[in-house]
Order: structure tokens, then sequence, then C-alpha cells
């Protein structure tokens, strides 16, 4: 048992209090399959204000049938008389009718965050346009100050005298309200908690840093309206600050021994220091490592309870919410204060499981990296808990509860719903790019995917000059058909066995560790994650219409034969042009879609990017990349200028390796999928010089078309970009791959190597030095 050495550590108990509870545990243990239960908060004994006997609508703990939650009795007079205060104030707003927005600040040093600029920041203008009237906070006044606004103005404080209420240790007291939203704002059809903390924000019109959202009906529609429950919350992640020791395994005592650890800085952590551990050995004993409530793991109801989602429409949901939170306080009151820990206990009482759905069944591999869902009785789901990989501490929780790439959001039907203030441009050519925006997207194959570099000599390089970096990754997991399967070393590509160690991946796990790996940079979040087997451009109109068009003119042909690239000089170039085509359309179409999710991003947060990078899934980063190289130079879109690479670029060609653009020119390069169909591909081979096309046809012979180094140039021609072209220690990076070899080792080669005459990349030294062409090593003996 824990309780001896806890108890030596922490004492807020005298010595017979707690040598009698010592024997009280015991008994309990010996017994613990009883109706009864030993009661181990400091604060246990304090009486029960809630009473809801003359409530319609009663909420009743599931541990005490005696304990009701609602404002009926005598104790709750006080709290009454908040419920009119908050009545009066914002029940006809019909803004506040639809959402309310809460959190409770009490105790000296919480009220101060509400009065301080310094501490709020600026991030929540958004915020105030929409939600201005229906952000509330409950706070205490021992300054006296009579403050009913925020520094930043965007919380509405609701004074609570603490005299009043029925605990003296102020986490208990705000469970009150946490809890009961049913009870202090019974008409709000919607009602959103959030911790105080998750106000904390960097100065300026900034990211959160914690991703939470501002666009708070979106949040609502991503998780209650998705999955159709009464209630939304995000799984506790497997982190350094939630378990204990460092890399356990995420599990309830890991979880307690985090809290235990945390109270050597943080002595006020808890009030029941001295029983945390008890109270966990409780529920591990009621409950084991079996599993319970028809297979759901314990273990996988473990959530941070920081931000939680009420839907208070139905009558439904009123009485499970109710019943959910009275039975939380009920629970808080008899044992810690720490609500975090005594959730899944909470979740053991009520009348749900698991949700039979594939994607939410215990059964599916990586459940634990997924969105779990609990239903009732009847089958209908009551309780969402969003994967962890989503939590806040990896700073894209609002963006990560979003839909898969691809479905529509019903909140984006009409994206002037997403906010009343539009995107702000940035001045994108002032001297110093500090507090900048860039998003990096990534599109193309798991097969292929440079992950490590990127990380490391591109994303760390901007943030620490404190640009702000979303990334976007798109990849595909099907084997793609290769265009130069000529080349023996195609044929062999394997994902990083660094990210991808098992032969039949969990995808879902390695969205969780891009997640977490991306998260835990500073100044750096997930715009999209987007892991799937293949991208679906069969159904997209654009290309359906292209493809009936060239049956029409070219029967015996393969449709994608000719568009967007054409090179029909013989059979089998023609049949690996078709694949090539396939390739590159499928590329751009995730692109775009990645490009789509951006721009409803600058929607709803109210900003714009500045830069905007457009990467190739196998881009090798081999030095530092310093932003500064093309803030301070002219120019639209940054490309590599390969003018040293053999064999050597064609005038008509720029490289398109990898595509930096100003937030102006983006859109062009974010939606090139369309724009292929906008162009002439005619147009653009009969532009090309004579000496390019003079063993070629003309396009009505149709042997030979621009390549797409070629409908580059072309575009920013047509669309009159003004491109600038940089040297390769500029833009340090290679085109490369990891080949598995005969005897099954991995090797990392270049797949296409870049190189400019003024300021070359040197290869010859470092971490890259023994790197070659992946073309020539001879693959017959390696």
């Amino acid at each position: 048992m824990f309780l001896v050495p806890l108890l030596s550590s922490f004492s807020i108990f005298n010595r017979a209090e707690v040598e009698q509870l010592k024997i009280t545990l015991q008994t309990y243990h010996k017994h613990h399959n009883t109706a009864s239960r030993t009661c181990l908060s400091p604060e246990r004994n304090v009486s029960w204000i809630l009473d809801g006997e003359c409530e319609k609508e009663q909420y009743v703990s599931k541990f005490n049938s005696h304990r009701s939650c609602g404002l009926c009795g005598k104790g709750a007079t006080y709290l009454q008389e908040l419920q009119h205060e908050i009545a009066a104030k914002y029940r006809n707003k019909q803004e506040c009718k639809e959402l309310v927005v809460y959190g409770a600040a009490l105790g000296k040093s919480y009220e101060k965050w509400m009065v301080n600029k310094g501490y709020l920041g600026l991030h929540s203008e958004s915020s105030i346009e929409r939600y201005g009237p229906c952000f509330i906070q409950f706070v205490t006044d021992y300054s006296k100050g009579g403050h009913n606004k925020s520094a930043d103005g965007s919380q509405n404080l609701v004074i609570v005298d603490p005299t009043k209420l029925p605990y003296n240790n102020h986490r208990r007291n705000t469970k009150i309200f946490k809890f009961n939203p049913g009870l202090f704002f019974p008409w709000a059809d919607r009602v959103i908690w959030q911790d105080a903390k998750n106000l904390k924000s960097r100065q300026f019109n900034s990211p959160h840093p914690r991703g939470i959202p501002t666009n708070y009906q979106l949040h609502f529609n991503r998780t209650i309206e998705r999955f159709g429950t009464c209630v939304s919350f995000i799984a506790l992640p497997n982190h350094p600050n939630t378990v204990s020791p460092k890399n356990a395994t995420l599990s309830l005592q890991s979880h307690c021994n985090a809290i235990i650890s945390a109270s050597a800085k943080r002595p006020t952590v808890s009030d029941s220091l001295d029983f945390i551990q008890s109270q966990c050995e409780i529920y591990q004993n009621m409950h084991g490592d079996h599993n319970f409530n028809s297979g759901n793991s314990y273990q996988d109801t473990l959530v941070d309870s920081a931000f939680i989602v009420y839907d208070m429409r139905s009558k439904m949901c009123r009485k499970f919410n109710g019943d959910f939170g009275c039975s939380w306080l009920d629970e808080i009151q008899c044992y810690s204060d720490r609500d975090q820990i005594s959730f899944p206990q909470v979740m053991a009482s009520l009348d749900i499981k698991p949700s039979p759905s594939p994607e939410s069944s215990p059964k599916k591999t990586g459940i634990e990296f997924r969105d779990k869902i609990f239903v009732n009785e009847q089958n209908i789901p009551m309780v969402h808990i969003a994967k962890r990989s989503c939590h806040f501490y990896y700073t894209s929780f609002s963006r990560c509860l979003a839909p898969p790439l691809g479905e529509e959001d019903a909140d984006f039907n009409l994206r002037l719903k997403l906010g009343k203030t539009p995107p702000k441009n940035r001045k994108s050519r002032k001297r110093n790019i500090k507090n900048g925006r860039v998003a990096v997207i990534v599109a193309g194959t798991l097969q292929r995917f440079m992950y490590d570099s990127t990380i490391t000599h591109l994303i760390k390089p901007m943030t620490k000059k404190k640009v702000f970096v979303d990334y976007y990754v798109s990849l595909t997991t099907a084997k793609p058909k290769n265009y130069r399967s000529d080349f023996a070393y195609t044929d062999h590509f394997q994902p990083d066995p660094m990210l991808v160690k098992d032969p039949n991946p969990d995808y879902s796990e390695l969205e969780e560790k891009i997640r977490k790996r991306i998260g835990m940079i500073p100044y750096a979040s997930i715009g999209a994650v987007d892991i799937r087997e293949s991208i679906d451009i069969d159904s997209e109109p654009l290309l359906m219409k292209k493809r009936q068009q060239a049956f029409e003119e070219h029967p015996t042909e393969d449709c994608d034969q000719s568009f967007p690239i054409l090179d029909n000089r013989n059979t089998e170039i023609a049949k690996r042009t078709s694949n090539a085509n396939r390739n590159i359309l499928k590329l751009h179409f995730a692109i775009q879609n990645l490009w789509g999710i951006a721009q409803k991003w600058e929607a709803e947060e109210g900003f714009k990017y500045d830069y905007v990078m457009f990467l190739r899934d196998d881009t090798l980063w081999l030095d530092d990349f310093n932003i500064d190289n093309i803030h301070n130079k002219k120019g639209e879109i940054f490309i590599p200028s390969c003018d040293a690479r053999d064999p050597p670029m064609d005038d008509n060609e720029l490289n398109d390796h990898i595509l930096i653009s100003r937030r102006e020119t983006a859109d062009i390069f974010g939606n090139y999928y369309s724009n292929l169909f906008k162009i002439s591909m005619n147009a653009c081979m009969n532009q090309l010089t004579k000496g390019i096309t003079k063993n070629w046809s003309r396009a009505k012979n149709r042997v030979r078309g621009c390549n797409t180094e070629m409908l580059l140039k072309w575009v920013t021609k047509k669309y009159k970009v003004q491109v600038k072209k940089m040297s390769q220690s500029e833009l340090p990076m290679q085109r490369s791959g990891n080949v598995r070899k005969r005897d099954g080792t991995n090797l990392q080669c270049f797949h296409k190597l870049c190189q400019s005459q003024k300021l070359p990349l040197k290869l010859e030294g470092g971490k890259y030095k023994h790197m070659k062409k992946c073309s020539n090593i001879n693959w017959k003996f390696n």
C-alpha cells in the first residue's frame, strides 16, 4: 500500500486521525464491494448545500441517492441569487441563449489573472467580436476592485462572496460551478467550460499557446454536433506533466504519481495529498486491470477536465449532464479535489458503455489513439472523449478536432459565418519577421515522407526567431505506381524506419507522433494531419470532365495519358506518363485540400500568413533554413535556381522541388490543381523553343508537351508572378529517399539532386557526406 510513505511526506491531519483513517481504509479494502464508501476528503463533513427536490428535472448522485443537485434548499439561497443575477444580465441576449462560455477564477492569485493585461494578452480579439457578451467568469474580489470586466474586455466577471460558499478549498468551490451548468445557465442551449488558465495568451494577435478555439460554436459543431453526444471531453495525454515517472504508461496510477510529484514544487496542488494515492488504490481495487461496462478499459476514461463542452438542448442531455455533474461533485466532496482522478469512477457508475461502432470499439486496433464514444442502453451516444493527441499541450486543440481532410465542415459552408472580423493583412516586407506566420504544406506518400530534418532544419530555426509555424501534412499509405520504375531503387522506397518501425503500423499512432513532436516546439503547431490509404480523384468533377473529353477524342488511349503532361514517344513511356499524371494530380489535389484548411484557419482566427511553403514529401533538409534569406529579398515566390544541375535545366523550366510564396500569391499555388484545368497545355507547348521541339511534334500529333517544370514556368508567366531563384545554400534541401537494401537495412540517398552555381550547398562534409545519388548506386549488390 502507498499510504505510509505518503503520510510521512505530507501531513495535513493529526496523528490520531491518520491512524484511524488507516484502520478505516484497511476495512474498506477488505469489503470494497459493499455499498458503503469511506470518504477521505478533509472537507468530507461539510454540509451538502445543493438540494434538487423542488426541481422539475432532478439531478441525482449515482453514489448517494440522498444527494441531489439543485437550488431548492436554504443552503443554496446565495447560489440562487447568483443564478438570478446572471439571468437578469444574459438571459435575454439571443447570442447567450445559443452559447455560453464560462469558467471560475476563485482566490487571490487567480482573480489577478482577470485584471492583468500581461496575463490575458490580446488573443481574444476575434472571440470578443463573436461572443463578447457571453464569456462569463466567476471571480472572488479580495482586492475590492469591483471589476466587472477582464483586462482584455473579453470576460464578464461575476463576483462571488467566498464566505457564502461551502468549502474552504476554492478548488472544490470551483467544482460547484464547473459541474452544474444546468443550475446556473438553465436557459442556455450550449455551454462550454474552460479553466481560467486557458485564457492565457501570448501578446499581439498571435496564436493561442494552447490552441484553444476562438470560434466556440464551431468547436461545438466539431465535437457534440459531429458525434451526437451530450458532453465532450479531451483525453489526458501521455505527457511528462500528466504521468510519473517520465515515459510511464498512461494510467490512473501514473497520473496520481504525477500529482504527488508536482506537490514538491506546488504544495497546494491538492488539500488531500495524504490520500490521493489511497483514492487511486481504492479505484484500482474496485476495477483492477479488468474491463467494466461491457468492454471499456478503466484506464481509457482518463481526461483533462480543463475544457468541457455541454449540450443542454434536450431533456435527455440535461438529465444526463446533471446526474454526471452531481455524481462528480459528490465524489470530489468525498475524496480529493483533483477531479481528473475521480472522473473514471464517475464514468464507471453511469449506465453507459463504449460505442459498438467500429471506430469506437475497444477491440479496434490503436483505440487509445482515437476518439471514443460512449452510449447508453439504447445505444444513443452520450459521452465523447477526443483523442489524446488533440490535447492542448500539443497546441492545436481547436483544429485537431476538425473533420478529416475532404469532409465538409458544416459551419464553413458560408465562410462569413466564421467571424465578424475579416482576416488581417500583415505588412509582409517589414525588416523583421518576428511574430510572422508561416504555413508549411507537405503532401505525398508515407513511403517517401521525410520528417525529422523538416523539424530540425526548417521548423525549429524559424520558431527560434519567434516566427509562428503551422504544419499541414497529407500522406497516403498505399504504394504508388512509380513514374520511373526502370530505376531499380524506386520500387524499394520504404517509410523512414525511425518514424514507422512496425511493418503493419497503426496510422493513428503515427498521427499522434507527428502531433506530439510538432506540439513540443514553442511557436509551432499542427494545422492538419491526414493519413489515409489513397487520395480519391476519380470522383472529382474537373477531372471527370477532362477524362470524358479525352475519351471522346482518343477512345483507345488511357484517359490520363495526356494531362497535365504529355509524352507519347512510345508505348512504355506513354504508360508511365499516365501513372505520373495520376500521381501529379493526386499530389496537387491533396495540397489544394490542405490549402483550403489553411484558409479556413485564417478566416476562423482572423489573420493572414506571411509565407506559405509547399514541400514535396521527400524533402530532406541538410542544414538550417534562414527565413531572413527570403524575407529581405524582392520576389513573390522563391525556388531553387538549380542552375548547376546535371543535366542542366532549360530556360523554359523552373525547378519545382520546393516553392515558397508570399501570401499575396499563395492562392495560385495552393489551388494549383484547379489552375491546371484553366491553362492551355497546347499554349504551353507552343511557346517552347525550336531547340526543345526539334524532335517533337506539335500538339496536333500529340507526341510530347511541357513537363511539370515547364508548366510551373508557364503558370508563373500567365499569372505574372515575380520569381526569385535562390542558391542551394539558401534553400539547403534535396529530394531524397529511404530505400530498403537487399539485406533489409535502410539506405538514404538523393533521389533528385539540385545544385546552384552561386553559393552551392556543400555536400562533402557533415552528417550527409556519405550520401550518394540513388541512381548511381549499384542496386544489384545493395
